[in-house]
C-alpha cells in the first residue's frame, strides 16, 4: 500500500462561507462513507490527483488523507470558491514530509521540511529518546515542529525577497 499523507485544514472565512464549505465536507465524507472511493468537490475538474480519504472533521478542523503529497491546490480552488483562507498542516513521515500550507488574500505560503531536515535528528537506542542538537525529546513529531518554526522564521527574517 502507497503512503498517505495525513492532512488538517482550518478555514478562515465569513460565517455563512465556513458553514457551506462544512457541509461540502460533510457531503464529501457521507459520499465516501457510502462508496468506499476518496472524494474531490464537484466543481473541481477530475483530474485523478487531490482526492480526499478518511475525511472527518472537530471543531472546524478537517482531517483527512491525501496519497503521498498534500493536495494544496484542491484546497486553493475551494478557498478561492468561498472566498476564504485556510492554515493546513501536513504530513508523511514515510516520505520524509513535514509541513505547512498557509492561504491568505490570495497568497500562498508552502514550508516544508526536506530531507536534510529529517537527517538532523536521530533516534538513541540507548536512551529511547530521540536526539535534536544535543536534548532528547519523546517523539520525532516534536522536533519536526520545532524545525518547521525554525525554518518558518528563518522565511520571515529573510530580506532578500522584501520589497
Amino acid at each position: 500500500m502507497e503512503n498517505r499523507c495525513n492532512n488538517s485544514v482550518r478555514f478562515n472565512a465569513e460565517p455563512q462561507m465556513l458553514k457551506e464549505i462544512g457541509w461540502l465536507f460533510q457531503a464529501m465524507s457521507a459520499l465516501e462513507k457510502e462508496s468506499g472511493l476518496g472524494q474531490i468537490p464537484p466543481f473541481i475538474n477530475d483530474d485523478g490527483e487531490g482526492y480526499l480519504f478518511e475525511i472527518d472533521f472537530s471543531k472546524g478542523c478537517f482531517y483527512y488523507e491525501t496519497k503521498s503529497e498534500p493536495n494544496i491546490e484542491v484546497l486553493v480552488k475551494i478557498a478561492d470558491r468561498f472566498r476564504a483562507g485556510f492554515l493546513l498542516e501536513y504530513y508523511d513521515f514515510g516520505h520524509a514530509l513535514f509541513g505547512e500550507a498557509k492561504y491568505e488574500y490570495g497568497t500562498l505560503t508552502d514550508v516544508r521540511l526536506d530531507i536534510e531536515d529529517f537527517e538532523q535528528f536521530n533516534y538513541d537506542l540507548e536512551e529511547q529518546a530521540y536526539m535534536f542538537e544535543g536534548f532528547y525529546y519523546d517523539s520525532e513529531a516534536e522536533i519536526l515542529e520545532i524545525m518547521l518554526e525554525m525554518k518558518k522564521d528563518q522565511l520571515n527574517n529573510s530580506y532578500g525577497n522584501r520589497r
